[in-house]
C-alpha cells in the first residue's frame, strides 16, 4: 500500500522521542518495509547479529510474528526478541485498518552490564557466534530499567496518535478521500460520481472502494449528505431563500430537496429558512 508521508514532521516527532528516551524508533509499511527510522542506523549489537545469514533469519521471522501478533490483537505489545533485547510494536491504523507499524527497542531491561553479558554469552551459545565479537559490540546497548520502558512506552503510543492525528503519515486511500472530500466542498452545486471519476482518474469501482472504506457509505450518499450539512448551514447563517440554497448545494428540484432535507434532520427546510 503507498502511503502519503509528511517527511519533515515525522522526522521531528522521531527525533524528539528519541532525544527524550534514546530509544530507537523504525515505521514499517503494511508488508514490512522500513519508511523511515531514527537513529537510521541499527545499534552496532543489531547490526552485526544481522550479518550472520542465520541470526539474520531469526531477526526477520521475530518481525513477522510481531507483526501478525499486532495485527491480531491491534494493539501495542512489548516483548523479548530471539536476541534478548526488549522491543515494542504497534500497528498503525486508520479506522480500524491497519497500513503499518510502528517498533521501538534495541535495548535491555536486564539489572547491570554484566547480567547483560552473561545473556549474550548463552545467546552466543546457541547461536554459535564468537563470544568476544558479541561481548565487544554490546557495548551499544542501552540498559533501560522496567519503569523507564514502560514511561517510553506511554509516549511512544502517544507519538502514534500525533503521527495518525496530525496526518504526518497516512494510506494512498486516504489521501485521496482527503482530496475527494475538498473537492467535493468546493463543487456542491454540480458534483456527482462520474465528475469525481472524471476528475481524479479512477474508476467507479476504486472510487466505491474508497469511499467504502473511509466512511462505509457510497459515494452518492456522502455526496447528498455533504450538501445536505452545507444546506443546513446556509439555513441557519444566511438571509438566503430556500429556493436558492437549494439551487447552491445541488438540488435541480426544490420538492425534492424538502424532502430529504426532513428525512435527514427531522424537520422541514422551511424552520430553519429567514426568508
Amino acid at each position: 500500500m503507498d502511503l502519503k508521508i509528511n517527511i519533515e514532521k515525522l522526522d521531528d516527532i522521531m527525533q524528539a522521542f528519541y532525544s527524550l528516551t534514546k530509544i530507537k524508533i523504525v515505521i514499517f509499511d503494511e508488508e514490512r518495509n522500513v519508511i523511515r527510522a531514527y537513529p537510521q542506523n541499527d545499534c552496532a549489537f543489531c547490526k552485526k547479529m544481522k550479518s550472520y545469514a542465520h541470526t539474520a533469519e531469526q531477526c526477520t521471522k521475530n518481525d513477522i510474528n510481531i507483526f501478525n501478533e499486532c495485527k491480531k490483537k491491534g494493539e501495542l505489545i512489548i516483548y523479548t526478541c530471539h536476541a534478548g533485547l526488549v522491543e515494542g510494536c504497534a500497528p498503525l491504523k486508520q479506522n480500524e485498518k491497519i497500513f503499518g507499524y510502528i517498533m521501538f527497542g534495541q535495548i535491555s531491561d536486564l539489572p547491570s552490564r554484566n547480567a547483560l553479558c552473561q545473556n549474550i554469552s548463552n545467546i552466543c551459545k546457541e547461536y554459535n557466534l564468537d563470544e568476544k565479537t558479541f561481548l565487544q559490540v554490546s557495548k551499544s546497548i542501552k540498559l533501560k530499567s522496567y519503569e523507564d520502558i514502560m514511561a517510553s512506552a506511554k509516549i511512544f503510543e502517544a507519538c502514534i496518535s500525533y503521527i495518525i492525528l496530525n496526518e504526518m503519515l497516512l494510506p494512498e486511500f486516504d489521501k485521496t478521500m482527503l482530496e475527494c472530500e475538498q473537492y467535493i466542498s468546493t463543487h456542491l452545486d454540480n458534483v456527482n460520481v462520474e465528475t469525481l471519476c472524471k476528475h481524479f482518474k479512477l474508476s467507479r469501482t476504486t472510487l466505491y472502494d474508497i469511499f467504502r472504506n473511509k466512511t462505509g457509505h457510497g459515494v452518492a450518499t456522502f455526496i447528498r449528505n455533504k450538501q445536505l450539512d452545507e444546506a443546513k448551514r446556509l439555513l441557519s447563517e444566511t438571509n438566503l431563500s430556500i429556493s436558492e440554497i437549494s439551487s447552491k448545494c445541488g438540488f435541480t428540484d426544490y420538492n425534492y430537496f424538502s424532502r430529504v432535507f426532513k428525512k435527514k434532520f427531522g424537520y422541514s427546510a422551511r424552520y430553519l429558512s429567514k426568508k
